[in-house]
């Protein structure tokens, strides 16, 4: 009972901590438009590759236990419940990329050499080779008839994956690292922080992006996983396969057209242009 109550307080937390913080977005839901909520491992989720598959384990049927704990938590973020990631994945390191080749742009931005924050928390299920039923209280709950299932497919983030194809994370995004960039790459593309944002539906007016809002860096100001994603729920659900907006953080509110296509490029727009081809 006690355990029940908690995690009722835990999930209303998290909603109002989301409000105060002007985010917007309510808090964990079961399912998603279309489907189950992928991150939602409990036994009585539904249209989903990985789930809890042991009926007559209490923890099973939990939902937030996957990621959380009311006791003996990591310290990483609130009443963690995983262990960290053994791997080693590098940093995006594109022959393109200003953050990676300009000294005084990798220095400014503290351009991390693993991922840090709480894009590694994402990996201690991404990586790929941590059970996804390894939690810290207790034995591994068996996912999909196994403690061992590990994730597979399309979603695994490893090494040679982060390094050559995937969005850098975990460097600072702030007024210094935007004006060095916007010096480096001057007329082909332009950066600006998400306060100061224009919209992709008005490009020369800062300040009206209509995302700016949702898509924020963590406490040391640093771009993550979380930035453009929201791990509880995705707030604009797309049927494109795969999906432009995963676990996406912006609903497309504000916009005049408001689809895949664009809920997706307001996110990006929120912090640069768009440079052709891709850094």
């Amino acid at each position: 009972m006690m355990t029940r109550i908690f995690w009722v307080m835990f999930v209303t937390a998290l909603v109002m901590g989301s409000a105060r913080l002007n985010y917007g977005a309510p808090g964990p839901k079961f399912t998603d438009s279309g489907g189950g909520n992928k991150h939602n491992l409990s036994y009585s989720n539904t249209n989903v590759n990985f789930k809890a598959t042991n009926s007559t384990d209490m923890r099973a049927r939990q939902i937030c236990i996957f990621c959380h704990t009311p006791h003996n938590a990591r310290p990483q973020t609130t009443l963690w419940n995983r262990s960290d990631t053994t791997q080693s994945f590098g940093h995006y390191s594109s022959s393109s990329l200003s953050l990676h080749l300009d000294a005084t742009a990798r220095t400014a931005s503290d351009y991390a050499a693993e991922p840090n924050g709480s894009s590694r928390l994402c990996l201690s299920c991404h990586d790929g080779v941590t059970a996804l039923g390894a939690v810290l209280a207790g034995v591994p709950i068996e996912v999909n008839g196994s403690m061992y299932t590990k994730m597979t497919g399309d979603h695994v983030f490893d090494r040679a994956k982060i390094t050559n194809s995937h969005h850098p994370v975990s460097f600072k995004y702030t007024a210094e690292v935007v004006a060095r960039l916007k010096t480096l790459e001057n007329p082909v593309s332009d950066y600006w922080l998400p306060a100061d944002a224009p919209s992709q539906e008005s490009p020369g007016a800062p300040g009206t992006n209509k995302a700016r809002q949702f898509v924020r860096l963590d406490k040391e100001k640093r771009m993550q996983c979380t930035t453009c994603h929201d791990p509880h729920q995705s707030q604009f659900y797309d049927t494109n396969t795969p999906p432009l907006t995963p676990f996406w953080a912006y609903d497309g509110r504000g916009l005049s057209t408001v689809n895949a296509d664009t809920v997706h490029d307001e996110v990006c727009y929120a912090c640069h242009s768009f440079k052709t081809p891709n850094p």
